[in-house]
């Protein structure tokens, strides 16, 4: 990684052009990672040779009990007093969903505004869309929060000379706590997440989670800033961690590996296969090696360079920090850096994929059975490394 994407750039010091310079915000949304960008924001006040003032925080219930203390006059129920605010040069949106977020950064952007934002659901789903429009209209598109295990790379893979070969991450806080908790405690899935939802490592409803539809979002944001394109979500392999039992998981440790929720994606001979589920990972190897809410990428470009982080998957302090970088972008006058769409590739379906598999049977403890297994397995030109 170049000194520009270190963590001290935070700081500001070598930037004394940068002295004068202050950043009018308008925040969406005042939930955790909200309230986190605060408390940095008021950490890091008379610190910069530049200056963030945040004028306005839209919510949606004024009467609700926040997480910081905020004075009632800075807080509005009416987006639009952010969005026709003159003074206010740089939305953040930390608001999530699909609506009202997409009008408001849209809007946002059609009126001038830099806007810095975490919603990867929003960004999969339409981040052609708004990527055209901050292009259009000249302004800064800060996208870092949206997968904080990888906002470090996202110079590399957006502006790399060379185009990425492989992508390999895991990307979701929740299920990397709920595998290794499964792994320490010897307890099936269920209770664990129950756990999990209880210590608020885990939503209420946790789908987008368990799912994997939270790891696809990510990667489709990852895609989409290296290709030049975003491919729709129906174009990935998906598969959550609801069926894993903690027997896979002693069953994985026995044959040497880590189960590991992942996200993969490589590039072949003008095609592209993304996906995401459950794999084994060799033991105590890269991306095998991380436990709890730790999240990590690895990714290898065409020429065999391979770069990585690591970075916690779940909290508010590890998103507002990614949004804070992305309003130091602002304030130095980062300007924004979106490929060109490069030519579009086909999509492999799985079923396309030859691949290594994991395989669990439930049968009868009866002789030859595993004998029959094995012919069947060999009848399809599959063949077993080990048992």
């Amino acid at each position: 990684m170049t000194g520009k994407d270190s963590y001290d750039t935070i700081s500001g010091k070598r930037d004394l052009a940068m002295k004068d310079k202050v950043v009018h915000l308008g925040l969406f949304g005042l939930g955790t990672v909200g309230g986190g960008l605060i408390e940095l924001l008021s950490r890091k006040k008379g610190k910069d040779h530049y200056k963030f003032v945040l004028e306005k925080i839209a919510v949606k219930h004024l009467d609700k009990k926040r997480p910081v203390a905020v004075p009632l006059y800075r807080l509005t129920a009416d987006p639009r007093e952010i969005l026709a605010d003159p003074k206010i040069d740089t939305v953040v949106e930390v608001m999530g969903g699909i609506d009202p977020a997409k009008e408001i950064i849209l809007e946002a952007l059609k009126r001038g505004k830099n806007v810095i934002t975490a919603n990867k659901a929003l960004l999969a789903q339409a981040g052609s869309e708004i990527f055209k429009q901050a292009l259009d209209s000249g302004c800064y598109l800060g996208v870092r929060a949206s997968n904080i295990a990888a906002y470090r790379l996202i110079e590399s893979l957006i502006s790399s000379p060379f185009q990425f070969e492989k992508l390999i991450g895991i990307f979701n806080g929740t299920c990397n706590y709920i595998l290794t908790e499964m792994e320490k405690k010897g307890e099936d899935f269920s209770p664990i997440l129950k756990k999990a939802q209880e210590i608020g490592y885990a939503e209420q409803n946790p789908s987008d989670d368990i799912d994997g539809y939270d790891t696809a979002h990510k990667l489709i944001v990852l895609l989409g800033l290296a290709l030049g394109y975003f491919p729709p979500l129906d174009s990935l392999f998906i598969e959550g961690i609801r069926r894993i039992s903690h027997q896979d998981i002693i069953f994985a440790k026995d044959l040497g590996y880590r189960i590991k929720l992942l996200a993969i994606a490589k590039r072949e001979a003008g095609e592209l296969e993304a996906r995401v589920h459950p794999a084994l990972l060799p033991w105590g190897r890269g991306l095998a090696r991380l436990d709890g809410i730790e999240n990590g990428v690895e990714l290898r470009d065409e020429v065999g360079v391979e770069i990585g982080m690591q970075a916690p998957g779940a909290g508010k302090y590890p998103t507002a920090t990614a949004i804070l970088e992305d309003l130091v972008g602002v304030a130095r006058g980062r300007k924004l850096i979106y490929p060109q769409p490069k030519r579009y590739l086909a999509f492999k379906k799985m079923g396309e994929i030859k691949t290594k598999y994991y395989l669990r049977f439930n049968a009868l403890d009866e002789a030859g059975v595993l004998a029959k297994i094995s012919g069947i397995l060999g009848d399809h030109n599959i063949s077993i490394k080990s048992v």
